[in-house]
């Protein structure tokens, strides 16, 4: 049965994350500094085996999450195209982001991802999620029952 737990995202953890090619997320989060990163990734596992990993940060104030998409998803030029993102966030408080959701090619299509996305609404029932979403991935959002945060591609929950 495939289980999720935390591990140490430090140095060895980026290691094993710049070994993986068959991930999207891993070879950048592998390069980033480690105060870039939240303390624990957590580990999808089945059989002992990583078949994916998420990445989530805990926020108490929108701010943080204005700062952290200022910073990894904006361009100066295109902030203005996310007015409906800022009109949402600044004023919210004790969120979750998921940062990354990735599941190894080899296992996709099983299950995985939505095992997580299932687990971290278990674990944070009353949050609200948020996720920057690729036009690739965006139905599975949907059938998570996430939805489009005005006209931007960002997406929540709850």
């Amino acid at each position: 049965m495939p289980t999720i737990n935390a591990k140490p995202f430090d140095q060895e953890m980026q290691t094993i994350l710049s070994e993986l090619m068959s991930s999207y997320h891993a070879g950048e989060l592998s390069k980033k500094d480690i105060s870039d990163i939240p303390e624990d990734i957590f580990i999808i596992e089945d059989e002992n085996k990583m078949v994916g990993f998420g990445v989530i940060w805990e926020y108490d104030s929108g701010k943080q999450l204005i700062q952290k998409a200022e910073k990894d998803y904006f361009s100066d030029d295109e902030k203005y195209l996310e007015k409906d993102f800022y009109i949402d966030i600044k004023n919210k408080t004790d969120f979750i982001f998921i940062e990354a959701l990735d599941v190894l090619k080899e296992f996709e299509g099983k299950g995985y991802a939505a095992l997580f996305v299932n687990w971290l609404k278990a674990k944070y029932p009353n949050k609200k999620m948020y996720v920057y979403t690729l036009d690739k991935s965006r139905n599975f959002w949907f059938k998570q029952g996430f939805e489009v945060l005005g006209n931007t591609v960002w997406m929540t929950y709850n």
